[in-house]
């Protein structure tokens, strides 16, 4: 089933109703700003407008459908202490576009973009953002 509004599926089971999707993924950090700038440079600039809230700007972008939001937190340190303990994929039409970009920005490859084993239906790299979280870049190749 196809919802008009955003081009998504959603599933219904009769016991459980319509299942769960991801809306957000949050960052918390020292210097959120940073952090959104950084991933605005490099997956952007597919950002929403800034909006104000009473506790400040609201620093997201949005990413195929799901909200990557920039918030400052007081309980986090400036880099993350355990950065493979969450992995978040971003999915990208041309992987070696997305790599230039990472390393324009001076990117930390903690896996590198390589040529896929034969078979393999992705491409897959990791890198480290400024706060030392690692997200993942990948690219589905052709079948």
């Amino acid at each position: 089933m196809t919802d008009a509004d955003d081009n998504t599926m959603t599933y219904e089971n009769e016991k459980t109703g319509p299942k769960p999707r991801l809306g957000g993924l949050v960052l918390g950090s020292a210097d959120p700003r940073r952090l959104y700038e950084w991933y605005r440079a490099a997956f952007g600039p597919q950002d929403r407008p800034e909006e104000s809230t009473p506790e400040g700007p609201v620093l997201a972008l949005e990413l195929g459908g799901t909200w990557l939001i920039f918030e400052h937190r007081d309980d986090v340190g400036p880099k993350a202490a355990e950065p493979g303990r969450v992995l978040f994929n971003i999915l990208v039409d041309d992987i070696k576009a997305a790599e230039a970009r990472l390393d324009e920005l001076g990117a930390h490859w903690i896996r590198p973009v390589s040529e896929p084993a034969p078979g393999e239906p992705v491409l897959l790299a990791t890198v480290e953002d400024p706060d030392g979280n690692y997200p993942q870049i990948f690219e589905i190749l052709n079948a």
